[in-house]
């Protein structure tokens, strides 16, 4: 092939210069040249080197990155000292690839479905397996990437590399350390509250570590409240936001649950002991407080607007009360009536209100028939099969047949009653120690799918039954 003698002129004294990524120089003299094109064209061309249109495949290689990959198998950026030879040598126009490339599937916006099609083409990976922040600053520093030049993207992917530092937040400085960070292993859970269903999971408190757990739906801690002092009712109001009963402190304490954050102080100076709270569909917030023998009512203000029950043994009165549940259901025939049951545990019984403070009726348990269960002190099991009397009632709730279940933490079971009559349904659970079974449980609720989830009373440990038949 013929070339103009001012080319011939140009290649004598101006031989190509390698970057050190550069493989143009093919056979490593030190220059790149016709011999190096030459090798080139053998290596990945199936004809006669003064065959090819060396021009054609510079203007397609420069216009289409994807071409030159089909053709060599190789990126083009490590070939730039080559493609350069190839338009002086032969006269080709210099091309500057026109404009940016990064809006990659041409739908005039960059954002992640350009990224992912970058990463398919260009590194040859999926893009969730790549740091896109080590790769945006070796880019931006010149540097190399997973052992490839990054130049190329540098000069022709702008605006992805301004997505990739915006999306993935590269460069921002780090987050602070979250005051939820799960630091400790529960030793002595005592009360349990459901979060809500777009949160899932469970928070409960440990007064003996002195934080409120957040447990996932598979029973297993994953964030922690700290700093409570002696923490043991819990609940979740109408806003979503975690309401502690701090004993040691004498009062309940709003925390938003995201971010351990304490909102608001319930009842300081009104409250004794805030063994268990729970809220109602309108946002009033029920304390049991068991120093003082009462249930506090708060409005969603947080005002004291009630106290019901008071110190005592008779029919109305309570005795170290240690929670309390509210349940819409029907009583003698008439439906969507609301009442309060309340865990009266010094009276071994459980005590029903209604809202505005009224008794209704006490619900009492004498056992099963022919169990034998004198002698034997805080025990989980009686000697002869059966369940005892009530002896230590400590948490109520209802499921979604609207059947009441009692947890005494005498008994290594939880009992079923008809919340009307006070009739025995049955029970689930049993005495022992490892999954699937109770010691001394504490307090239990049931899910929105009807699961019983129980405080098994050993350690940090939550047991979720099947909905009982």
């Amino acid at each position: 092939m013929n070339r103009p003698w001012f080319v011939l002129i140009f290649l004598a004294f101006a031989p190509f210069a390698l970057a050190n990524f550069d493989k143009s120089d093919l056979n490593g003299d030190g220059i790149v040249d016709q011999q190096d094109l030459e090798i080139f064209a053998s290596l990945h061309f199936e004809e006669d080197f003064d065959s090819i249109d060396w021009c054609a495949f510079y203007e397609s290689s420069m216009l289409n990155e994807k071409y030159f990959r089909r053709v060599v198998g190789d990126r083009i950026d490590y070939y730039e000292s080559l493609m350069s030879y190839i338009a002086a040598a032969y006269g080709c126009d210099v091309i500057v690839p026109g404009g940016d490339k990064s809006d990659l599937n041409g739908d005039g916006t960059v954002d992640l479905a350009d990224l992912e099609i970058f990463s398919a083409t260009y590194l040859e990976r999926n893009w969730e397996t790549v740091d896109w922040c080590v790769f945006h600053s070796a880019t931006i520093a010149g540097l190399d990437f997973e052992g490839k030049s990054t130049k190329f993207y540098l000069n022709n992917f702008v605006d992805l590399l301004d997505f990739i530092e915006q999306h993935f937040a590269c460069g921002a400085p780090p987050p602070p350390p979250s005051k939820i960070l799960l630091e400790n292993t529960p030793l002595d859970i005592a009360r349990i509250a459901a979060a809500p269903p777009a949160v899932g999971g469970f928070y409960v408190t440990d007064p003996r570590i002195g934080s409120l757990f957040i447990y996932d739906e598979f029973l297993m801690p994953k964030a922690e409240i700290k700093g409570l002092k002696f923490p043991l009712g819990v609940a979740v109001d109408t806003q979503g936001r975690v309401l502690v009963g701090n004993d040691g402190r004498k009062n309940v304490e709003v925390y938003d649950p995201t971010n351990g954050d304490l909102l608001a102080v319930i009842g300081q100076g009104l409250i004794a002991m805030p063994n268990a709270i729970t809220v109602d569909e309108a946002g009033y917030i029920y304390v049991t407080d068991s120093r003082k023998n009462n249930i506090k009512v708060f409005d969603p203000a947080y005002n004291l607007v009630k106290t019901i029950g008071r110190a005592g043994e008779g029919f109305d009165e309570l005795s170290f009360p240690t929670s309390a549940k509210i349940v819409t259901h029907s009583v003698g025939g008439v439906a969507g009536v609301r009442e309060l049951f309340v865990a009266d545990t010094g009276n071994l019984r459980v005590q029903v209100f209604d809202l505005d403070g009224n008794w209704k009726r006490t619900i009492t348990f004498a056992g099963t028939p022919d169990s034998d269960c004198t002698g034997w002190g805080w025990a989980r099991v009686c000697a002869t099969p059966g369940l005892p009397p009530f002896t230590r009632v400590k948490s109520v709730d209802f499921d979604l047949q609207g059947r009441l279940h009692v947890v005494d933490s005498f008994v290594a079971s939880v009992t079923m009653f008809d919340p009307e009559t006070g009739e025995f349904l049955g029970y689930y659970g049993e005495e022992g120690t490892g999954s699937g079974f109770l010691t001394v449980p504490r307090d239990m609720l049931i899910t929105s799918a009807g699961n019983p989830v129980v405080i098994a009373g050993e350690g940090g440990r939550l047991e979720m039954y099947a909905p009982p038949q």
